[in-house]
């Protein structure tokens, strides 16, 4: 099995008088979007400078592609793209010029290629000679997004990336990301727009006070919660199954012509026990799986604190 891209372990960073983050320990594997959420304060960002080496570690390591940072820090940063929250930009330079200097920067090869395929993928092509200053927020955001995809780094460290775009942005943005997602890039990303997160991400990490409260999958995380979101369907059956599943007491219970969706809480093994009786009482179930999970849900029964 291949070693996750990033790997942080016992992280703790100490500011005076403060833990900012303390012996943090997070794994983030080729084609994960890891979403690290929680309430302002919690060391989201420091945690996400300390991975990228512009924030130094009281101790713990960080690892990319194998390599440490604190002994080959040239060579990780090669491999890693960071996204602050806000990221000034030149006012008096193009876009393109904007890009071409970081291009030049990072000795991207094919410059001219690779700065177009990245304003197409953040969907500012026609914004190309417009000057950086002219630019919205938003577009700004989107800016910033290009020039940290140009070296095509194989580990991308986004804090707020959605921060000021519109709708259709977000949209856009979280298309990105699981485009990036399926050629394998891992990607932690930072948000309080919870909603966003559970629209793309297959992890999560939940931060308060600079630990980790709890992390793993979506669905590993709603089923240490005791909270699974369902869906079922059938061909057949439909009075049998509708009767079974209203006597099973469940949360949440919405019925399709063929087929329902349902809060389970409970062992894992009641729910088999449920798909069993189904099948016996001669249903004939064509789906039965686990649908996405809210996110802000997860992150308010993890005991965290609310977020600001």
């Amino acid at each position: 099995m291949a070693e996750p891209l990033l790997i942080i372990e016992h992280l703790r960073v100490d500011y005076p008088g403060v833990v900012a983050v303390n012996d943090l320990c997070l794994s983030v594997e080729a084609g994960d979007i890891y979403g690290l959420i929680g309430p302002n304060g919690a060391g989201k960002t420091t945690t996400l400078r300390a991975a990228a080496g512009l924030q130094e570690c009281t101790f713990g390591t960080v690892k990319i592609d194998g390599l440490e940072l604190s002994n080959a820090p040239r060579e990780v940063k090669k491999r890693l793209g960071f996204m602050p929250d806000f990221y000034p930009v030149y006012d008096r330079l193009t876009v393109i010029e904007f890009l071409d200097h970081y291009a030049r920067a990072y000795c991207v090869p094919n410059r001219a290629q690779r700065i177009e395929e990245c304003l197409a993928m953040v969907r500012l092509t026609d914004k190309r000679d417009a000057l950086c200053g002219e630019l919205s927020r938003g577009m700004k955001q989107r800016l910033v997004l290009a020039k940290t995809l140009l070296p095509e780094p194989l580990v991308l460290l986004l804090d707020e990336p959605a921060s000021g775009l519109d709708p259709l942005g977000r949209v856009e943005l979280r298309k990105l990301l699981l485009q990036l997602q399926q050629i394998g890039k891992a990607i932690l990303i930072s948000s309080h727009i919870l909603t966003e997160l559970s629209g793309s991400c297959n992890k999560a990490a939940i931060m308060e006070r600079g630990k980790l409260v709890m992390a793993g999958s979506i669905a590993e995380l709603s089923r240490r919660l005791g909270r699974r979101s369902m869906s079922v369907k059938w061909r057949s059956g439909t009075d049998k199954a509708r009767q079974i599943l209203l006597n099973a007491q469940l949360k949440n219970l919405q019925f399709t012509a063929q087929g329902a969706t349902f809060e389970f809480e409970g062992d894992p093994t009641a729910l088999d026990a449920l798909l069993k009786t189904l099948v016996v009482e001669g249903v004939a179930v064509t789906e039965w799986r686990a649908i996405g999970d809210d996110l802000e849900q997860i992150f308010l029964e993890s005991g965290a604190k609310e977020l600001m």
